[in-house]
């Protein structure tokens, strides 16, 4: 990762994982693979923050937890990637 932490994958640790490294590699990684239009291309953390933003108009009164759940729905493809 990015941090310079290694996460196993086995027997991963939520002490292992860093907010950075999610974001970083959400940023990285396309949605589609990349099949969108325009010079760049969309990437999981966009679409990420599309969905929480979606959340919020949707429900102004949407808990944190909802809210946080909408934004991390595809955190785990920052190291797996999407299956």
């Amino acid at each position: 990762m990015l941090s310079g932490r290694r996460l196993d994958l086995i027997d991963p640790s939520p002490l292992d994982v860093e907010l950075s490294d999610i974001a970083h590699g959400l940023a990285r990684v396309a949605r589609w693979n990349g099949q969108t239009i325009g010079d760049h291309a969309f990437s999981v953390a966009q679409h990420s923050l599309l969905v929480a933003e979606i959340v919020r108009l949707i429900d102004p009164a949407a808990s944190a937890g909802l809210q946080l759940a909408a934004l991390l729905h595809d955190a785990p493809e920052y190291v797996i990637g999407d299956m």
